[in-house]
């Protein structure tokens, strides 16, 4: 089964008064690639989310947005006091009053109430929970990405093989019209000559031996037997498991490459066609293919 990399998947988990809400969307990218949108507490996490993103997935852009929070605000916070900085707030304030003659008390309220004097810390006890719960939470979110991955993945599919079919079809066009080349070509030839000769008998060994030539020449055998089989090889890559979009888009160079010596071999208008129609839908393949992981 192939996958698209374009997908989104959403998973919000409560447990003991901790939320943790995870959306994670993916989309086209030759190699794996994960950044961090937004993280709201617990950030040294982010290298767990990375490892079990690359244990799921090879390819993708992958743009990841957790949130953790408490439903009961203040809960899971540490409290605590910098009293180096409050000690230089006092003494500041006691070097400006002698300075300025001026008379007032410092107060406590008037201290805790300055920036940085009170520190709100996130416990690692706390910490420890938003880990477990990460967990769940990834693991529902990655799941619903993949499922998405899964199912445009079997669009994709359908559309390449349909293109493919077509494909095929256009192959059988050009298998008919090797023997109908060859003919129409003798007989061209057998009328030039004769038209030169004015009347007089043409030589036929002479013919035929450029009439052979002309066959080995534009025989297209070989380039046709390895297009059908590169098409084999593209379904039954399609059928595993796995990632191939490298492997595919790989497959789809080979067989433009032998629809261009299919073109540049015959000069015939129908066949020529034919590969104008073989490589417009080898394009069309190309750009879903780009799309898989």
């Amino acid at each position: 089964m192939i996958r698209s990399m374009t997908g989104y998947g959403y998973s919000e988990q409560v447990e003991d008064d901790n939320r943790c809400i995870i959306e994670v969307r993916s989309v086209n990218n030759r190699y794996l690639d994960i950044s961090f949108r937004f993280i709201k507490k617990g950030g040294q996490l982010d290298q767990k989310v990375r490892r079990r993103i690359k244990e799921r997935f090879s390819r993708g852009s992958f743009d990841i947005s957790i949130t953790f929070d408490r439903i009961e605000e203040g809960n899971g916070l540490d409290v605590r006091i910098n009293r180096n900085l409050a000690k230089r707030y006092i003494e500041a304030a006691q070097e400006l009053k002698s300075e300025l003659k001026i008379g007032g008390e410092i107060d406590i309220n008037s201290i805790l109430r300055l920036k940085d004097v009170i520190i709100y810390e996130e416990s690692q006890e706390d910490i420890g929970l938003y880990s477990n719960i990460l967990d769940r939470t990834l693991d529902k979110a990655l799941e619903s990405l993949k499922l998405m991955r899964e199912e445009e993945g079997r669009v994709l599919l359908d559309d390449m093989l349909l293109r493919l079919r077509s494909i095929k079809e256009s192959i059988v066009k050009i298998k008919d019209r090797q023997p109908v080349i060859l003919k129409e070509y003798t007989k061209r030839l057998k009328e030039r000559v004769e038209s030169l000769l004015g009347g007089t008998e043409a030589d036929m060994i002479s013919i035929s031996q450029e009439i052979a030539i002309l066959a080995e020449r534009c025989d297209v055998t070989e380039e046709i037997v390895r297009l059908e089989s590169h098409i084999e090889q593209f379904i039954l890559l399609t059928k595993g498991d796995g990632p191939v979009g490298r492997k595919l888009e790989f497959i789809l160079q080979e067989m433009n490459r032998e629809a261009n010596t299919i073109g540049a071999k015959t000069n015939d208008y129908p066949t020529s066609q034919a590969v104008i129609e073989i490589k417009s839908e080898l394009e069309k393949i190309r750009e879903q293919a780009q799309n898989v992981e």
